[in-house]
């Protein structure tokens, strides 16, 4: 028993990680807006599913896909933002995408939906800013693209910084995305994460830490 406690140790000490800080480049690290570790039994108050689910397992948030709501998981931590920066862990596990993005706070823009995401599959990440759902000839505009290998069982830290118009994403071990446009400068009302992936399948998220980016 001894013998069979050490190995699990050991084994639980081994597993992959790409998880570190990282330093933002558009600006500083300001006054930290929000820290979470999902510590608790509970998912937190403030992190509200809109669709799918949302659960805490060995001190992480793991959310996925519901194929009876008929819609991409989605959930959202009301946060008031503008020039911010988002850090958060994250394991892919089998999920198909996951996004981290903001929408347009009410009366800052003429647009229906969403803002812009960081998007990560299997195989690719991009910047993404979306299309307005108000207008039917608006199209969701890809920035920055870069094929590369996500793996399921590697924990990665993504960082996500927006200033003025500039967004800047990073990732542990990848090159970072860079985007820039017009609508981006605006107040957002809060974080925006979504999911895709069949019944059972969940993406893994701790140590979310946001800053004031100055």
């Amino acid at each position: 028993m001894k013998l069979t406690s050490l190995l699990l140790a050991f084994a639980a000490t081994a597993l992959p990680t790409l998880a570190a800080d990282l330093e933002p480049t558009l600006g500083k690290k300001g006054k930290l807006l929000l820290e979470e570790t999902f510590s608790g039994p509970e998912v937190p108050k403030g992190w509200h599913a809109n669709t799918g689910s949302l659960r805490i397992v060995e001190g992480q948030l793991h959310a996925g896909e519901k194929s009876s709501d008929k819609h991409i998981g989605a959930f959202r931590h009301r946060l008031p933002l503008q020039d911010c920066a988002v850090q958060v862990e994250f394991k892919l596990g089998a999920m198909r995408v996951i996004n981290l993005g903001y929408d347009p706070a009410p009366g800052e823009l003429k647009k229906k939906g969403h803002l812009f995401s960081v998007v990560i599959t299997p195989k690719s990440w991009s910047l993404i800013e979306h299309n307005d759902k108000s207008n039917p000839a608006s199209k969701t505009k890809v920035h920055a693209m870069a094929k590369t290998d996500f793996a399921p069982n590697m924990t990665y830290t993504l960082l996500l910084e927006c200033r003025g118009s500039e967004v800047v994403a990073q990732v542990t071990g990848k090159e970072p995305l860079k985007a820039n446009a017009p609508d981006f400068h605006v107040k957002k009302p809060g974080l925006v994460f979504r999911m895709g992936g069949k019944d059972g399948q969940e993406v893994a998220l701790d140590n979310v830490k946001v800053w004031a980016l100055e």
